[in-house]
């Protein structure tokens, strides 16, 4: 397969990752206590914040990761539609997944939870942020 550089050599594990120590153990400790809060991670572009939300999951899931992570990047789909549904203004699906979706899904993993990563949260427009709010106050037990 031929991976862009950067996807290529992304540390795979917690411990791989440099710097971010404090942060890194804090995860850790989730990882061993097999439970994981809602988080949010903070701080510029390129610190690794999307790298270490990536390695949480591996750590946690193993090769199940992919089917317990949902990445979405929120400066793409700022709209309450990347939370409560994708349709179109005729009321068509667009196949796109939603956050809301995603959360009702049972997980498929031991832990009871899967996670959604939402990288741009902050680019999300007000009323994405309510849904959102609602979404993970309804979903807690079966999503981070």
């Amino acid at each position: 397969m031929n991976e862009i550089w950067t996807e290529k050599f992304r540390p795979k594990s917690l411990s791989d990752i440099l710097g971010q120590t404090e942060n890194i153990e804090k995860l850790k400790g989730f990882v061993r206590a097999r439970d994981v809060p809602h988080l949010i991670f903070s701080g510029p572009a390129g610190t690794g914040k999307t790298t270490a939300a990536m390695a949480l999951a591996i750590e946690l899931y193993g090769d199940s990761w992919k089917e317990n992570f949902l990445e979405l990047n929120a400066s793409n789909n700022r709209g309450i539609n990347v939370i409560r549904g994708h349709e179109d203004r005729e009321g068509k699906d667009t196949g796109l997944v939603s956050v809301k979706d995603y959360a009702r899904l049972k997980p498929s993993n031991d832990l009871g939870f899967k996670i959604i990563f939402l990288d741009e949260a902050d680019q999300l427009t007000g009323d994405a942020q309510a849904a959102l709010r609602r979404t993970m106050e309804v979903y807690s037990s079966s999503t981070r």
